[in-house]
């Protein structure tokens, strides 16, 4: 067995339990930060995720079917060059505002990892992609204070004006229906 086999064997073994804990690290560590404001020592999360995501990105590359590590892999690269800036004092966020952000990551992750696979951009990950970074750029407008309205309050007053023209329209497609089989 010649030392690149090794390395790429011994990569692969660590790379199966880091995906997990990385991936759960930092979850845990950005939502303690953002709902209780708890102080980690600085670089912390960034210094877990930058190198967590070039681990997990190596072994994506040593792998044929390495959609899940190269997602990982770009959400955990973004999301500790986000925090390396923050702690650098690069961007003026607070922790709770940045949240919106992760969505956008989420977003270009399953952009890097569709086009890894196929080579091309595909819908199968261009749809999750779009979805997860309209909501994202939504909710930014929203933790930014862009939009001086809260989100309850929008919701509260969009939510049934969007419903009750789908309801309607809903029970003319029920009645047509019902009318075009004979029914009565």
């Amino acid at each position: 067995m010649s030392v690149k086999d090794f390395v790429t064997r011994i990569t692969l073994r660590i790379s199966v339990v880091l995906l997990p804990l990385s991936v759960g690290f930092v979850a845990v560590a950005v939502t303690l930060l953002m709902l209780m404001n708890l102080e980690l020592p600085r670089y912390t999360v960034a210094i877990v995720g930058i190198v967590s995501g070039a681990f997990l990105w190596h072994a994506g590359s040593a792998m044929h079917n390495r959609i899940h590590f190269l997602f990982t892999a770009t959400f955990l690269f973004l999301t500790g060059m986000l925090f390396l800036l923050i702690d650098a004092g690069v961007f003026p966020f607070r922790f709770p505002g940045v949240w919106p952000l992760l969505m956008l990551f989420v977003g270009l992750s399953f952009i890097v990892s569709g086009f890894f696979r196929y080579h091309r951009l595909s819908a199968i990950f261009m749809v999750p992609a779009l979805a997860f970074a309209a909501l994202g750029f939504m909710f930014m407008l929203f933790s930014t204070h862009l939009i001086p309205v809260s989100f309850t309050t929008v919701v509260l007053w969009w939510v049934p004006l969007l419903l009750l023209p789908a309801l309607i329209t809903f029970v003319i497609w029920l009645v047509r229906r019902r009318g075009a089989n004979g029914e009565e």
